[in-house]
């Protein structure tokens, strides 16, 4: 998996965008890199769109995403599109309810508010 990080406009909303797999060969490398992914932004969106495989390990990268910003109180969500891998993992962990939406617009709308 590549991650890659954008952040959109000038509203101060980062955007991780996930590209591959995202497994256990490659979502431990990230985790160190958290603090710094979540520092200094409004919020954060994790795009998990593109991604063709997803296990455990980046269930552990969503969690460290979400506590991170949750220590900065900066809101978090994760978009997981409804026939994608990443959803169905985070539905059977009991992530999807509460940071999975559909799309970025959905997700971007819902860190920065109506």
């Amino acid at each position: 998996m590549r991650l890659v990080e954008a952040t959109t406009g000038g509203d101060g909303v980062r955007v991780l965008t996930g590209q591959g797999e995202m497994d256990v060969t490659v979502a431990p490398a990230i985790l160190p890199e958290v603090p710094a992914l979540v520092a200094g932004a409004r919020a954060v969106v994790l795009d998990l769109s593109g991604l063709t495989f997803f296990d455990s390990a980046g269930v552990r990268l969503v969690d460290q995403l979400a506590r991170e910003c949750a220590r900065h109180r900066e809101p978090f969500a994760v978009v997981a599109p409804p026939l994608g891998p990443s959803r169905r993992v985070l539905e059977l962990v009991g992530l999807a309810d509460s940071l999975a939406v559909d799309d970025l617009q959905a997700a971007l709308e819902r860190v920065t508010g109506p």
